[in-house]
């Protein structure tokens, strides 16, 4: 018996992994799913986000990963609580909502999507602080 696998057709994948550089196009390179989730929180700002708003703004399916993910290798704070709202059905588990936890780790968020954007050939982004702290935004 052959167990080997065959390759795809040439044809069947034209143009998703072909690497394109701004100086032979001027399209952008789609974002990361890191980029749209920061955007989003810093969008939402002090009302937080929780997994059927992610997915309903842009298809994120484990927003607890993100969020984990952004904690943990990248250092931004985040406060979570359960949010009894999103319960529909009686035995549901409450979904997450997710916050920023503070001035600091918002200006760390937004430095981080304005480097995502620049990368990506893009004008930086600005979101006004929602935390009483002095402190400004990169």
């Amino acid at each position: 018996m052959n167990k080997q696998k065959k390759a795809a057709p040439k044809d069947s994948f034209t143009g998703i992994n072909k690497k394109t550089s701004q100086s032979q196009s001027n399209q952008t390179k789609p974002p990361f799913k890191v980029e749209l989730a920061l955007y989003a929180i810093l969008h939402k700002g002090a009302q937080g986000i929780t997994q059927p708003e992610a997915f309903n703004a842009y298809r994120e399916s484990c927003l607890h990963t993100t969020i984990s993910s952004l904690k943990n290798e990248r250092g931004i704070g985040f406060v979570s609580e359960p949010d009894f709202e999103t319960v529909v059905h009686f035995y549901q588990k409450p979904f997450n909502r997710y916050w920023l936890a503070a001035d600091e780790d918002r200006v760390m968020a937004l430095k981080l999507l304005n480097a995502y954007r620049s990368n990506r050939g893009l004008p930086k982004v600005n979101f006004e602080a929602w935390h009483s702290s002095p402190d400004k935004a990169a």
